[in-house]
């Protein structure tokens, strides 16, 4: 296995494995190398469903969809596209359009949820001529960038992370129950990562305000956060070809996807991979 890093702050690419084929010790160095770079992208692997899931549960239990109006070929995938399930294009303004320009703006999957994601793992399918790249933000160095008074005044603040806040129409997709089991919650704007113990920033475009702070002014403070932190060098961009994997850690990373021509197909697989707690009511059983 060859491990090859990023110039950013974070992110590498791993070569010489088959992920269709992945015996135990090469996965317990992915995990390893998952932790030091927090973005691991695989080009050329060319995953069909069950190996994505298979190579994903290697991380934890995964996350169940938040709705079932977007679903791949299996219940555990969340399809990533600008494409109806009929084959065609959403318009401008709809809500598969509003998910995706909203998904260009800096985030963490699932921080809306009471129990927040771990890991992400995104695989391609169909590929515009140009752009739709991913980019990633490596909130431990944005963290540590931080002056000393800064560090202090945000060590006990709460943001609240709000996915009808967030994503506007995009909940136009799901049922009145399914949005009901996403309120509003409030997590640490000063995240310890569980293995890691490093500190990072839990931040993006989920944050809506932070806890006892006047609402517009925390989140005018918050995205002055987010616009500082998401700077080279912590910028680590991949730029897709079809059967590329690239996973994450949602606990220390924000990412977005860049625009492309909108007059064309991009389709991409997701699994979202679960924080390790029994009582995650988003859990799947494995």
């Amino acid at each position: 296995m060859e491990i090859v890093p990023s110039e950013a702050t974070l992110g590498a690419r791993i070569y010489g494995v088959n992920l269709h084929q992945l015996d135990d010790r090469t996965g317990k160095r992915i995990i390893e190398a998952w932790h030091e770079y927090s973005v691991l992208a695989f080009p050329g692997q060319h995953l069909d469903d069950e190996a994505h899931i298979a190579f994903s549960r290697r991380f934890g239990h995964l996350e169940r969809l938040l709705t079932t109006a977007i679903e791949g070929t299996k219940p555990e995938i969340f399809r990533v596209a600008n494409v109806r399930p009929d084959g065609t294009l959403d318009s401008a303004g709809g809500p598969y359009d509003t998910l995706n320009r909203g998904n260009q703006q800096w985030h963490s999957d699932s921080s809306y949820k009471r129990i927040t994601a771990k890991a992400s793992a995104l695989r391609t399918h169909t590929l515009p001529s140009s752009g739709g790249e991913t980019q990633f933000a490596d909130m431990r160095s944005a963290y540590d960038a931080l002056d000393p008074a800064r560090k202090d005044w945000l060590a006990d603040k709460l943001v609240v992370h709000d996915f009808a806040y967030s994503h506007g129409k995009a909940a136009d997709l799901m049922t009145d129950a399914e949005r009901a089991a996403l309120p509003p919650v409030a997590h640490p704007v000063v995240r310890i990562h569980e293995e890691t113990g490093r500190k990072s920033l839990f931040i993006g475009r989920h944050a809506s305000h932070i806890v006892g702070e006047d609402v517009e002014r925390s989140r005018s403070l918050l995205r002055e956060l987010t616009e500082s932190a998401c700077q080279s060098p912590r910028i680590f961009t991949h730029r897709w070809r079809v059967g590329d994997l690239v996973i994450w850690d949602n606990r220390c990373v924000l990412h977005r996807g860049r625009p492309w021509p909108p007059d064309e197909p991009r389709i991409l697989f997701r699994t979202t991979v679960a924080c390790d707690d029994p009582d995650n009511e988003w859990q799947l059983s494995r």
